[in-house]
């Protein structure tokens, strides 16, 4: 056994008043950044990370539009006045005092930033999707070519401790030659309606296609346990039930507005949003927690939009299969027609067969010659992606620190699971042609 012994670092104070953190005579300190984007993932990944490690990361300048996130953020991590921004480009006015930016805007606003960044020589972290456009990608793919600093994306599951220990018996050879993989992503009927149905992933030209907001995620897990860029694939999917003709009969615009099929229906706002919860989604439409506050966001706000009633276009159930170059075969289901949100993993291997859950941290393998059968549990958080979160922000201030761009990811990376999600959506528009990776890209297949 293996035993993890946990030290209380010792807090000094260099001559300009930073705070450093002794590890056994090792001093070390934080990684400086700026918070670009004090949204969901920007206050409640990276900024309660620095809250909870102020001697790894430390956010010393914020730029965020809302007024009340950003003051959140400048209160709790003790932002002087004037590095508490509405605009980022504000901050990159004059030099900073920082080793990294960390990118959480919306989605379509990440071009700009990453650029600055890069013109500045800051490393970056930046939230998945680098960027919502093909043409986009391949920009970002060129200037990151021999880009000095350390540049990750937020593909956390590959931080996952499932994930990490499904990759290491893939590694292993215990199931043989890895033959297919399987991969379900249950978005779950409320984290849809919420995300894809009223809020700001719910319209594709003013965020994504879902197949790239959602799931590119899942398109990086398949390359990373295939062990091998994609060669080619095909996609099938619709928005098949989030739409006017299927509004129930007394269903009103908002749901607040009167509504007479409450009881029945599982999205009303009131159900989700107005009751004892207020962690997510309850502290996406609102800053104001408060009965009044949130009633107040409903009336007002997206999300208390009837789900039937939106101006959504994405998808809500789409399906995906993929040849590797190395001739695994992948397929890989999205739906939010589910109960609960968690993946789910079926690797067929020439030794052995795996079935795991993320989630509930359960790997099953069933030995085909001995016939034995295999039951893993692993230890798994139920917030931050089952942990995920909390290790990728971790290993991204020990790469700054150490200067390493060695990582468990990387842009180019995280660029083929973009392609792969733009050639998905391009074959689903297409009826499910056939898209070959390489042609569509006109970059070469990449890890």
């Amino acid at each position: 056994m293996i035993t993890l012994s946990l030290f209380t670092g010792r807090e000094s104070f260099r001559q300009d008043g930073k705070k450093t953190i002794s590890f056994g005579g090792i001093t070390m300190k934080p990684v400086r950044v700026a918070l670009l984007g004090a949204g969901n993932r920007g206050r409640y990944v990276y900024a309660d990370y620095a809250k909870q490690k102020p001697y790894d990361l430390k956010i010393v300048a914020v730029a965020e539009p809302d007024d009340a996130k950003r003051a959140v953020i400048a209160a709790e991590q003790g932002i002087a006045k004037e590095l508490a921004c509405k605009d980022w480009k504000q901050l990159f006015e004059k030099p900073l005092d920082i080793d990294g930016v960390i990118i959480a805007t919306q989605d379509t606003m990440h071009l700009e930033p990453i650029l600055a960044a890069m013109e500045n020589n800051y490393h970056i972290l930046c939230e998945k999707p680098i960027v919502t456009s093909e043409s986009d990608s391949r920009e970002i793919a060129q200037k990151a070519d021999g880009f000095g600093k350390i540049f990750i994306v937020s593909h956390v599951l590959r931080y996952s401790p499932f994930f990490t220990r499904v990759k290491t018996i893939l590694d292993s050879g215990d199931l043989g030659k890895l033959i297919g993989i399987e991969l379900d992503e249950s978005v779950g009927h409320i984290h849809l309606s919420h995300s894809f149905v009223r809020g700001h992933w719910r319209n594709k030209e003013e965020s994504s296609p879902m197949i790239l907001a959602k799931s590119c995620h899942d398109m990086d897990m398949l390359g990373y346990l295939a062990g091998s860029g994609c060669e080619s694939l095909s996609s099938y999917g619709e928005l098949y039930h989030f739409k006017a003709e299927n509004a129930p009969q007394g269903a009103t615009k908002r749901c607040l507005d009167g509504c007479k099929v409450v009881q029945q229906c599982p999205y009303a706002a009131q159900k989700i949003y107005l009751g004892k919860n207020t962690g997510w989604p309850v502290n996406v439409i609102t800053t104001d927690l408060s009965m009044e506050g949130r009633i107040k966001a409903l009336q007002t706000g997206p999300w208390g939009r009837c789900v039937y009633h939106c101006d959504n276009n994405v998808v809500d159930h789409q399906v995906v299969q993929a040849r590797f170059l190395n001739g695994v075969t992948a397929s890989f289901t999205m739906s939010g027609f589910t109960m609960e949100t968690h993946r789910t993993l079926r690797l067929l291997g020439t030794k052995a067969e795996l079935n795991g859950d993320m989630e509930q941290g359960l790997i099953e393998i069933d030995e085909f010659s001995s016939r034995e059968h295999r039951t893993i549990r692993i230890e798994t958080k139920q917030e931050g992606h089952s942990g995920s979160d909390e290790l990728f922000v971790a290993d991204f201030v020990r790469q700054v620190r150490e200067n390493d761009h060695e990582g468990k990811t990387s842009v180019d990376a995280s660029l083929q699971s973009h392609f792969m999600a733009f050639a998905a959506e391009a074959s689903r528009l297409a009826d499910g042609e056939r898209i070959d990776i390489a042609s569509f890209t006109h970059l070469p297949a990449c890890l």
